[in-house]
């Protein structure tokens, strides 16, 4: 799959984001939370918990910053353990910039025909295995992050 054109969210902070970005680090025990729209230009993160300066207050990077592009890409969970051993990922901007090393990921669907336009992820600064139990964790506050994102849609509609 391709990556969907522009998102049609603004790539500011949306409360009710962080806010579920919070729970998902604290349930999974990482030290940070993302809600990323993925899009061919680069990720929004409207919603972000543990993120350090300056992504926290611009909420974008650009693809060659992004894991959760696999996410999107794929239609499916994406779990990194030690980034610097996955050849997915191994060059990623985001190892050096923003200090990605552990990832889980799960996807975000919009509209009617349910396509992945981003991903829940935590993100950790040292390697780590995953659970299942985490990995379901994020699935399950993913359906919370796509109805707050509906209802956001449907405000800007």
């Amino acid at each position: 799959m391709e990556l969907p054109p522009r998102t049609p969210l603004p790539a500011g902070p949306v409360p009710t984001l962080d806010e579920l970005c919070r729970r998902a680090a604290v349930r999974v025990g990482s030290p940070v939370a993302l809600v990323s729209l993925v899009d061919e230009e680069g990720q929004a993160l409207p919603g972000a918990y543990g993120l350090a300066e300056p992504w926290y207050t611009e909420r974008w990077t650009p693809l060659t910053h992004s894991f959760c592009q696999h996410v999107v890409t794929s239609e499916e969970p994406f779990v990194v353990m030690n980034a610097h051993d996955d050849p997915l990922v191994s060059k990623n901007l985001a190892i050096m910039d923003l200090g990605v090393i552990a990832y889980a990921g799960v996807p975000l669907r919009a509209g009617e025909d349910g396509v992945v336009v981003g991903a829940l992820c935590a993100i950790d600064h040292m390697p780590r295995s995953w659970s299942e139990e985490q990995v379901q964790e994020l699935r399950t506050l993913s359906s919370e992050v796509t109805h707050e994102l509906g209802l956001l849609i449907k405000q800007q509609g």
